[in-house]
């Protein structure tokens, strides 16, 4: 967020910084850093996004949560889909509890995930996967499936059996007729 004020210590300190940045930057940079100089110096509220303009708005910490929670999730329901039978496996609507990725347009989410994945090397499963979901309900599907993974309790190693996934489908399957009617 960009600030409508500061305080002249708080411009000082970015005047400083400019200055020091300016020394090593080529001719361009030179300008640019002087402008954003002149515009702390004379205190041009109106004029503060030129100087604030690379920055993004903080991503709260409750964003990273979810998407560890959805992660960990997915992670526990793929790993006990793998420890299915054949048979078990076409007993179940499996296709529905898909990862679909996070909406681009609800930024915070997918660049988050994008960031995780392919810059920091977490969560390598989803290394080269679509991580861009083309419906606005992802998040709806993920907050259902959330809360029969938050309500079922599985030991650690172990799996969730055939019912509980078919729980995790129910949910989905739910606000899927939800989001339709």
């Amino acid at each position: 967020m960009i600030p409508e004020s500061l305080t002249l210590v708080e411009r000082q300190i970015l005047i400083n910084q400019y200055q020091i940045l300016s020394i090593e930057a080529d001719y361009q940079e030179r300008e640019m850093h002087q402008r954003r100089i002149e515009i702390l110096e004379k205190g041009y509220t109106g004029l503060y996004p030129k100087v604030f303009n690379s920055l993004y708005e903080e991503v709260p910490i409750s964003v990273y949560d979810e998407i560890e929670a959805v992660l960990a999730m997915y992670k526990l329901i793929n790993d006990s889909i793998r420890s299915l039978t054949a048979e078990q496996r076409e007993l179940l609507l499996l296709d529905s509890l898909e990862f679909e990725g996070f909406d681009q347009n609800n930024g915070m989410y997918y660049h988050m995930m994008s960031y995780l994945v392919d810059k920091m090397g977490e969560h390598s499963d989803y290394r080269g996967r679509e991580l861009k979901s083309h419906k606005s309900s992802s998040m709806i599907k993920y907050h259902k499936m959330l809360s029969v993974y938050n309500r079922l309790k599985v030991t650690e190693g172990g799996f969730y059996s055939t019912t509980d996934l078919q729980e995790f489908i129910d949910a989905v399957s739910i606000m899927k007729e939800e989001v339709q009617g």
